[in-house]
């Protein structure tokens, strides 16, 4: 193990790496994120030490269906808030965290708000200033053959009103 950069683990090892850095002088824990790489889900802890001034990030890649990790809390008190939050936010499953209430979210609302899987729900209900606008008599206005565009993020076939007929692009609405 080095002493300071970037640690890379198996899940499995992950709270064993982590208690050893804790042993080493890395007492100060700074923060645990998410990153969403669709159909895997990195998770990285970022710990420092004070006293040489050198901080590590450890990160470990699980499957994004089946997002289960040891919870850091037995080892840094601070994690428990970074735990909930990527609990909340990507769906991960911090096993032995024992506040899983949720932070910002008051309803479950399907998929994790942060993985790309997730349709941005409030993109498609507000127009998209990317649009192009219409007429009156129901044409696009501008260039017409613009093509519609949707926010990123935002599935061709999110709030449908008809389903999609076969050899059709989506376009033709």
């Amino acid at each position: 193990m080095n002493s300071h950069g970037r640690i890379d683990v198996a899940p499995a090892d992950w709270e064993q790496v982590v208690s050893g850095l804790q042993r080493e002088g890395f007492t100060l824990f700074d923060f645990i994120t998410v990153v969403d790489r669709g159909s895997t889900l990195e998770v990285v802890a970022r710990v420092v030490n004070p006293v040489a001034r050198v901080p590590t990030m450890v990160w470990t890649t699980l499957p994004a269906d089946a997002a289960e990790l040891a919870s850091l809390c037995s080892i840094y008190l601070g994690a428990a808030w970074c735990e909930r939050e990527a609990a909340e936010m990507f769906g991960v499953v911090f096993i032995g965290l024992g506040d899983s209430r949720p932070l910002l979210l008051r309803a479950s609302l399907g998929e994790p708000p942060m993985r790309k899987s997730s349709a941005l729900v409030a993109r498609a209900i507000r127009d998209w200033p990317g649009a192009a606008q219409s007429t009156d008599d129901g044409r696009q206005g501008g260039n017409p053959s613009r093509r519609r565009q949707l926010p990123p993020g935002v599935p061709e076939d999110f709030l449908r009103d008809e389903p999609l007929v076969s050899g059709t692009t989506g376009d033709e609405r």
